[in-house]
């Protein structure tokens, strides 16, 4: 017992661990993983998926950790933490993802996953409501990875539109979050602008110059796994990744640790589902992520809101 509070006592730095580690392997692991089929020459690339596999192994071994002690307040938490404990172990049986076993267990992966983002979002306050686009675009990736993985059907869906919507309702939740007229808000905001601006001049380029169009079509939709039915919406894609690290660092300077790293973890893995999850952290992902978006939430949880109400009404009912 005195580990495990000595490890909960350091939750700052296993999150720390796992925003660090979720960023580099992101760069240098997912940034590579499906562009290396495209004819491109990327230099020193063999070298970058090394570099990319050694924080992949951090990233999962800092989340597993993270999803532990997100247990006490997330009781599927504990699930979450248990399967992929689960995932590492059954890599070393020869094809175990083969087993029919395996196909129930992502479909058992895809409900806890669900499960806790209902928990998330019910355990935080009212304004939490703005984060019900993110829980959206978690939830329907859950459910195209496993309608391809155990079904072998795709879910065709308008991504681009909830990663859009993600995009502005969390923007909006990190304004309203604590005070809105304080020096780190005016700086979170500063910040945000500064990251978006050369993203917006990108944004531009890439609508003005046709070759510089068919480059981006070819990497940013095969580093995010997303997929565009209509590729001159690009140019709204490039914008969307520019808000997102903008909108995760305005969440660090804030002083909301916890949702800029979640947010991280869930704009770079939610669509890796609409292609086929290799991995099965990937999948869990995007869950731990949002979990951490709504981790220091503060004010009367939803349930209680709506249990209050409920209480009223009956009250109401039997004094008449």
């Amino acid at each position: 017992m005195s580990l495990f509070r000595e490890i909960k006592g350091n939750f700052n730095v296993f999150l720390a661990i796992l925003g660090i580690s979720s960023f580099f392997q992101f760069a240098f692991k997912e940034a590579f993983m499906y562009p290396s089929v495209l004819p491109l020459n990327v230099p020193y690339e063999s070298q970058f998926e090394e570099i990319g596999n050694v924080f992949f192994y951090l990233y999962f071994l800092s989340m597993t950790f993270v999803s532990f002690l997100l247990g006490n307040k997330y009781k599927v938490m504990y699930l979450v933490g248990f399967s992929l404990v689960a995932s590492f172990l059954a890599s070393f049986v020869p094809g175990y993802n083969l087993s029919p076993l395996w196909y129930y267990f992502e479909v058992f992966i895809g409900v806890i996953g669900i499960a806790l983002v209902l928990e998330s979002l019910l355990k935080s306050s009212i304004r939490s409501l703005l984060l019900v686009p993110s829980a959206l675009l978690v939830v329907v990736g859950v459910v195209a990875s496993i309608s391809l993985n155990v079904y072998h059907q795709s879910l065709f869906a308008n991504y681009l539109a909830l990663y859009l919507a993600s995009l502005v309702g969390f923007l909006l939740y990190l304004v309203i979050w604590r005070k809105i007229k304080s020096v780190r808000s005016y700086a979170g905001l500063g910040v945000f602008l500064l990251i978006l601006v050369p993203f917006l001049f990108l944004e531009k380029q890439v609508a003005e110059n046709r070759y510089m169009e068919m480059l981006m079509n070819m990497i940013l939709p095969s580093v995010l796994g997303i997929d565009l039915y209509n590729p001159f919406q690009i140019v709204y894609l490039v914008f969307a990744m520019g808000m997102s690290f903008a909108l995760v660092f305005m969440a660090l300077v804030k002083g909301n640790y916890a949702a800029g790293i979640g947010y991280l973890m869930l704009f770079s893995t939610v669509f890796l589902g609409i292609e086929g999850y290799l991995l099965v952290v990937y999948m869990l992902s995007p869950v731990v992520g949002f979990g951490l978006m709504t981790y220091a939430d503060e004010g009367k949880p939803l349930w209680y809101l709506a249990g209050g109400k409920l209480v009223q009404r009956v009250k109401d009912k039997s004094s008449q």
